[in-house]
């Protein structure tokens, strides 16, 4: 039976993105309003640390509905990234205080995400429309809220809510795939295939708009290392963080990874795209980091994609396998395009002179990986899906 898209919380007004994010929680939070919207403030003045500590544990479960729990969720993984690195890498705490780690703990349990920074919080729960009567666009959207950097952090999160706002136009393309190949509607196939094609090549060019206010210095030395997570090598917290009043011993987690976006994910799982399996296994531990209903839309796609593999195989009609290729070619470019932004915001910075702040941010990235070589690899696997 073929998937439905409307089964997994994807809107098709905002695809991924949490549709009409809140601003700003109810009075008795404001705590945690007010550390949130004013952390970068606090970073400079080096007092952040101090003005958690004042504060008390606070009731999450007066938290009312799921648009006020993603909200919380936004607000404690800023106040908690910006308390662990607010000194740079010779200041890094070995815990978080309860007042921040227990209500930011049992949140993510809540709803099925990570305490930590990422695609999920920092991306698709962190958005509004600048005018609400005007078409979405990079002009038309700004960030609720922002870490160190501002400007430029905004712009960040702009681009990125940006190219996941284009991934809309192909989700009922994707569902056309997903039911003609289930058909073997050859025809309703390739069209479908050519309008995620032409959706693919948008995205790219929405990345591509990253560059006209993210200065790469700002990037790498001022912003990045705040979507940093905690554990392994070359990493301040080698063996993670210890979140008081849940644990006594310290956990390891992932900060922010483009691989924690389900566009892309969801693109390799319909059009079959397999990677080698030490990538494969970093990619499906990224989906942890997504909210669940989309991690697992990825799985049961990649359970149906065999109809799809099947139908270009097996079919005489070449406008088919021309529109497979083209949309696995798009999404090779997209991937190429990509290794582009990661050479001029990481690997060249990192081979310049960087802050002495965050010694330990380096070529890696922050989801963990050896980046260039992992995401050369991703690239040369999709190429190699196309049909001959």
């Amino acid at each position: 039976m073929s998937v439905k898209l409307n089964e997994y919380h994807v809107s098709r007004r905002t695809g991924f993105l949490l549709e009409d994010p809140l601003e700003k929680l109810p009075d008795y939070f404001e705590d945690w309003n007010w550390l949130s919207a004013n952390a970068p403030d606090l970073i400079s003045s080096h007092t952040l640390r101090r003005e958690v500590e004042k504060i008390p544990i606070l009731d999450y479960t007066r938290l009312i509905g799921y648009r006020e729990l993603r909200l919380a969720h936004i607000q404690l993984s800023i106040i908690g990234s910006c308390y662990v690195w607010q000194e740079g890498d010779a200041g890094v705490p070995k815990s978080i205080p309860a007042c921040i780690a227990v209500p930011w703990w049992n949140i993510s349990q809540q709803i099925g995400l990570k305490p930590i920074i990422g695609h999920a919080s920092f991306c698709l729960a962190n958005w509004k429309y600048r005018d609400p009567s005007q078409p979405v666009s990079h002009d038309n959207l700004v960030s609720l809220y922002v870490l160190p950097g501002e400007e430029a952090c905004d712009w960040f999160c702009v681009a990125t809510c940006m190219v996941e706002f284009t991934f809309v136009e192909a989700l009922e393309a994707i569902q056309d795939v997903l039911d003609g190949s289930y058909e073997e509607d050859d025809v309703k196939v390739a069209n479908a295939l050519i309008q995620i094609t032409n959706t693919v090549d948008d995205m790219r060019k929405a990345l591509k708009r990253m560059n006209e206010k993210l200065p790469a210095d700002t990037f790498y030395n001022v912003l990045r290392p705040f979507l940093s997570g905690w554990g392994g090598e070359s990493n301040p917290l080698p063996n993670g963080l210890i979140y008081e009043g849940i644990s006594e011993e310290p956990v390891q987690l992932n900060g922010g990874s483009a691989a924690q976006s389900s566009t892309l994910q969801l693109l390799d799982s319909l059009l079959g795209i397999q990677h080698k399996p030490d990538k494969q296994k970093f990619l499906n531990k990224m989906r942890d980091y997504m909210p669940p209903a989309h991690s697992k839309l990825i799985e049961d796609v990649g359970n149906s994609s065999n109809f799809l593999k099947n139908l270009v195989n097996k079919t005489n009609n070449n406008r088919l396998q021309e529109a497979f290729n083209a949309c696995v070619a798009a999404v090779t470019h997209l991937r190429s395009y990509h290794i582009q932004l990661v050479t001029k915001y990481i690997v060249i910075m990192a081979n310049r002179n960087r802050s002495g702040k965050f010694e330990a941010v380096s070529k890696k990235g922050t989801g963990g990986t050896d980046l260039l070589p992992f995401l050369k690899e991703l690239r040369d696997d999709t190429k190699e899906t196309m049909v001959q």
